[in-house]
């Protein structure tokens, strides 16, 4: 006779913890990734070749910090033997703080974690920081961004803002 597996549970309000981690992760800051972002942004190839846009293109632009120290809230929950909720959990707000310049050539090492949880006109919410550090021999923190998301279903009157 065999045994049913066991349903995985949702990572729900309950179950989440301050403190649950995802496994840290390494991403090698490559010139070609900064090249892209600034050639979508308007940037121009030919114009690489002077000093100041040598050394700009060698210094990562802060929304480039959640490339190369992504936010894993997926691979935290998965760790944790959850699954992610059935229902949207909409960001609240992010805010990201670069410490020290992150370089093109840098292996950043970062890991996400549950921050805070916390309760606001009857609402929960998750609060996320992934730290960021880079791998040297002193082990550098070059940033940390914090992200909150509602972490409640929606609920009838939500339709109504």
């Amino acid at each position: 006779m065999s045994v049913a597996p066991e349903p995985i549970p949702a990572y729900s309000w309950d179950y989440a913890k301050v403190g649950d981690e995802a496994e840290t992760i390494s991403v090698l800051v490559r010139s070609a990734d900064v090249e892209k972002y600034y050639e979508v942004m308007g940037g121009d190839r030919s114009s690489l070749s002077s000093p100041v846009a040598a050394e700009r293109m060698m210094s990562v632009p802060i929304v480039l910090v959640r490339i190369f120290a992504p936010l894993r809230r997926h691979e935290l929950i998965e760790r944790q033997g959850a699954k992610y909720p059935a229902h949207p959990t909409p960001a609240i707000k992010w805010h990201c703080q670069v410490l020290v310049p992150i370089r093109v050539g840098d292996t950043i090492v970062s890991v996400t974690r549950v921050r805070d949880k916390y309760v606001k006109r009857d609402r929960h919410f998750l609060h996320w920081e992934v730290e960021a550090r880079r791998l040297d021999e002193n082990n550098t923190k070059v940033a940390v961004f914090n992200y909150v998301n509602l972490w409640d279903a929606g609920k009838k009157e939500d339709r109504l803002r």
